[in-house]
């Protein structure tokens, strides 16, 4: 367990919560949301499949709702699927 370095709670550094926001290692999750002090760019890897071609893309991404929302309208368009223009709905 951790102290926060700015509200002095207690906390898991080790919950999935901290794990998804992340942050510095003595700052809470709350905090680190609040405050914005994560600084990491977000990737993600989608695998794409127009005819007999795959195509994989690596994209970066400025918060981790964003990478989530784009892979999940990305999945419903891939492999196995009818290509639509479904992953182009996403705000850049």
């Amino acid at each position: 367990m951790n102290q926060c370095k700015h509200c002095e709670d207690i906390f898991d550094p080790m919950s999935l919560l901290k794990k998804r926001v992340g942050g510095y290692f003595n700052e809470c999750p709350e905090c680190v949301l609040e405050l914005k002090t994560e600084k990491a760019v977000r990737y993600r890897g989608v695998v794409g499949a127009e005819g007999k071609m795959a195509a994989i893309s690596i994209v970066a991404f400025n918060s981790e709702d964003e990478a989530d929302q784009y892979v999940s309208t990305f999945n419903g368009c891939g492999f196995g699927k009818r290509k639509t223009n479904d992953c182009n709905l996403i705000n850049h």
